[in-house]
């Protein structure tokens, strides 16, 4: 399905500024590579999430958080033609980029994650860390493979980046009982899973772990996960 919006002109013209979507960004001093999430929010539940705690306090993080009620939909950009100027400003002054995504693969419970992007050595090590931490990495292909130098993954000093797309259903493991709505996501509430993932791509980009916090050891374990719909970059 085609966006709604050309670009982000033309989203921001007619949608609202913390009402309709929020930008959350931090640029930690000396951090040369940037943790985001341009679908964030409810456009591609889960994905800005784990940008952030990927990013932690060491690498740049930028997330577009949809926040309607219904309708999130409408604020995907292609990655191509994400423009909005502070995502450019934090991409295109970093040495490297993870762009995380949300995808519907076509079994609604396949558990996996399509790694693509211009970054092959970073890309590498990425599906190296999470199939040892015990995760499926397929190679992204066709429509999500990230490859275009134009994609907002490419656009750092390098002239490359990783994007990652995470299925649905890896996307519902992160969270108790499966739940993507907002109030599950803005509750804390994390599984065992998130936090693996999100420690693998950290040792990928050699970024530290963070103290655990003192309510981790009590996270509700995933149930199996539900159906629903998605939407590629």
């Amino acid at each position: 399905m085609a966006d709604l919006y050309g670009d982000w002109a033309e989203l921001a013209a007619a949608e609202v500024d913390g009402v309709d979507y929020r930008i959350r960004s931090t640029d930690p001093a000396g951090a040369s590579l940037a943790s985001i999430a341009i679908h964030g929010g409810g456009i591609e539940a889960g994905s800005g999430e784990m940008a952030r705690e990927v990013a932690g306090t060491w690498l740049r993080y930028y997330e577009l958080d949809g926040m309607k009620s219904s309708g999130n939909g409408d604020l995907h950009i292609t990655s191509t033609n994400y423009d909005e100027p502070r995502a450019l400003a934090l991409v295109t002054t970093a040495r490297g980029c993870l762009s995380f995504h949300g995808y519907q693969d076509d079994d609604r419970l396949l558990s996996t994650t399509a790694i693509g992007g211009r970054d092959t050595a970073l890309a590498a090590r990425a599906a190296g860390e999470l199939r040892a931490a015990g995760f499926t990495v397929t190679a992204a292909t066709g429509d999500i493979a990230g490859t275009n130098p134009a994609n907002i993954c490419n656009r750092t000093l390098s002239g490359s980046g990783v994007q990652l797309e995470m299925s649905q259903a890896l996307r519902r493991s992160f969270f108790p009982g499966g739940d993507l709505t907002r109030p599950s996501r803005e509750s804390g509430a994390r599984t065992e899973a998130f936090f693996r993932y999100a420690a693998a791509l950290r040792s990928a980009c050699t970024v530290p772990a963070p103290a655990p916090a003192a309510d981790r050891s009590e996270l509700i374990p995933p149930t199996r996960p539900r159906a629903g719909s998605g939407r590629p970059c």
